[in-house]
């Protein structure tokens, strides 16, 4: 077996291939590859020459071997390249992430706004730590929800461009006599069907581009934010039902475990 390497490191490795009980040796091109030298120290091949820019596989036969390459083109990366922006990309496309740093923002938004309402229950004159906690840990979920977004805006070769918050006003205090845990559960529905709105607008973006990777993807996302919708509508529920204040102790108590 003989071992080609150009300027980038790769190697190419042909050997003798066996089909129909006849050996047949792939072509090797003396224009387009490197001869080897004598193995350097550990069997390492080295290259006489540099002036290797791409490998041709369309020119090597080895349909023999029951393979067929036919106009795969392989060009090694110079060093003198400009810096490339990724070397990632699959057809991932403007439209797609930009989209993705909306949603980033759209996730922040709802940390921002679910970590605002764990500030006010943890509030000595309020002194609800089931609700403190309960949305704290949304919190905490929305954070981990936007980073990874963050994390596949960078697996697919997009930058991440983080963008203002914007949060929505927020008034515990209601002249209607309307509880602050209500008003709190009921923003936490109304944030969580917003997220999910959000969500099947970046699915359109990933549809319209046909990247039906990216729109797997959201899909989980969309399953999550059902489920999150209705959990956030049954204490609704159950807050309307039992009234205040024993019914909102009795609920702060449930959402402390």
């Amino acid at each position: 077996m003989s071992a080609f390497v150009p300027a980038s490191g790769f190697v190419l490795r042909t050997s003798a291939f066996t089909h129909g009980g006849a050996q047949a040796r792939a072509q090797d091109q003396p224009s387009r590859f490197a001869q080897p030298t004598k193995r350097a120290a550990r069997g390492v091949p080295r290259m006489v020459s540099s002036d290797v820019t791409s490998i041709d596989f369309s020119k090597v036969n080895i349909n023999t071997a029951g393979q067929n390459l036919a106009g795969l083109v392989f060009t090694p990366e110079s060093e003198t390249d400009a810096i490339v922006k990724t070397r990632v990309d699959v057809g991932y496309t403007p439209a797609q992430e930009e989209a993705v740093n909306r949603h980033i923002n759209v996730e922040y938004t709802a940390m921002y706004a679910y970590h605002a309402i764990w500030a006010y229950f943890d509030r000595d004159t309020v002194a609800l730590p089931g609700f403190a906690h309960y949305f704290n840990e949304q919190s905490k979920e929305e954070r981990e929800h936007a980073e990874e977004f963050m994390k596949y805006q960078n697996k697919r070769g997009g930058v991440v461009q983080l963008q203002p918050i914007a949060v929505p006003e927020m008034k515990f205090t209601m002249e209607d006599g309307t509880s602050d845990a209500i008003y709190a559960m009921d923003l936490h529905l109304q944030l969580e069907k917003f997220v999910y709105h959000k969500l099947v607008d970046l699915h359109k973006v990933a549809a319209q581009q046909s990247d039906v990777q990216m729109q797997d993807f959201i899909e989980g996302y969309l399953t999550h934010q059902v489920d999150s919708i209705k959990t956030a509508a049954d204490y609704l529920s159950q807050l309307k039902r039992v009234g205040t204040p024993h019914g909102v102790y009795h609920i702060d108590l449930a959402l402390r475990e």
